[in-house]
């Protein structure tokens, strides 16, 4: 079992009882498993496909041209090309466990004209055209993050920008993500995740994972159970609720709790041969600092009281990460 599938033409493109219908199921959808796969949702198969070649041209590169345009500054946010080393061994539960590292390549964009966290960027000269094929990636993804929240705000029968008014201005952020080829020894072992379970901390997060996959979602039927996210097609939206939507609506939707791992079907392979490298697009809805992130008055009753405090999308960021600006 996978997210249910959409078809975001009938929202965008329909007459108004498909628009509403579509808001509809696509909340109903959030509601049931905090994740959604989006078709026909307006970013050409063309561009998804140029950008995860663009990606790997970038993760091709030295590690000596990747630092040039490093992430100098952390989290807070990260901005520009990171490299970490993610052991399992460090992780609760595997005790013991030999040579179990796995590498992560990231780079990240935020908004284009941001002069408080400024992007960084490969020199133009190293992988020309590399900026203009990003930046024009991270306009069209938020177009669509745009679209999704409108649905969103039609579905929950809430007025015309009552979201939207509260995610922009906006910090989202594009992130392309990369691991390396790795021995299928080195990940198969029992407790061993790539990325563990944990929800995102913005608004929305928008993902294109490609054909190796690896994502898996909660199944909130039976809690502690992940099911993976697949797909037929590679150009399919995978849409999921984070944190700051979960304190707008006042826990009625709740963030999609997700974890990325190896997949399935290498984990029941008993062969030791080396996985070939994973890719995925990610785009991270989220609101700027100084933006509420307390529940919208629409969601707070007398029977149903305010379940999260008054704060700043700043603050929140501050609590999940424990991090001083």
């Amino acid at each position: 079992m996978s997210p249910t599938t959409l078809d975001a033409s009938r929202f965008i493109d329909g007459s108004v009882a498909d628009r509403i219908d579509f808001a509809r199921d696509l909340v109903s959808c959030l509601d049931k498993d905090g994740f959604v796969k989006l078709r026909n949702h307006g970013i050409p198969r063309q561009v998804i496909k140029e950008m995860f070649s663009w990606a790997k041209r970038f993760f091709d590169l030295s590690m000596e041209a990747k630092m040039s345009c490093a992430n100098a500054g952390g989290p807070r946010p990260a901005r520009g090309f990171s490299s970490h080393e993610k052991s399992a061994k460090l992780e609760p539960g595997n005790e013991g466990l030999l040579d179990a590292v796995d590498e992560l390549e990231s780079l990240n964009i935020g908004p284009i004209h941001d002069t408080k966290y400024p992007n960084q960027w490969i020199a133009e000269e190293v992988l020309p055209s590399f900026r203009h094929h990003v930046e024009n990636y991270y306009t069209a993804l938020q177009k669509t993050a745009n679209i999704v929240i409108e649905a969103i705000e039609l579905g929950l029968d809430l007025p015309a920008g009552s979201m939207l008014s509260r995610a922009f201005p906006d910090r989202s952020e594009v992130r392309l993500n990369h691991y390396p080829s790795i021995s299928k020894r080195q990940l198969c072992n029992k407790n061993i995740r790539r990325i563990w379970p944990h929800t995102d901390f913005g608004i929305l997060s928008l993902l294109i994972q490609d054909s190796e996959g690896g994502l898996e979602f909660e199944d909130r039927r039976s809690p502690g159970t992940f099911i993976p996210v697949t797909s037929k097609d590679s150009s399919d939206l995978i849409v999921n609720a984070a944190d700051i939507l979960q304190r707008w609506t006042n826990g009625v939707l709740k963030a999609g709790l997700h974890q990325v791992t190896v997949p399935r079907q290498v984990q029941i392979d008993g062969t030791d041969s080396m996985l070939p490298p994973r890719y995925s697009l990610a785009f991270f809805l989220r609101p700027g600092d100084e933006n509420s992130a307390g529940p919208i008055r629409d969601f707070v009753t007398e029977e149903r009281p305010a379940c999260y405090d008054e704060i700043s999308a700043l603050e929140h960021l501050r609590r999940r990460n424990g991090l001083v600006y």
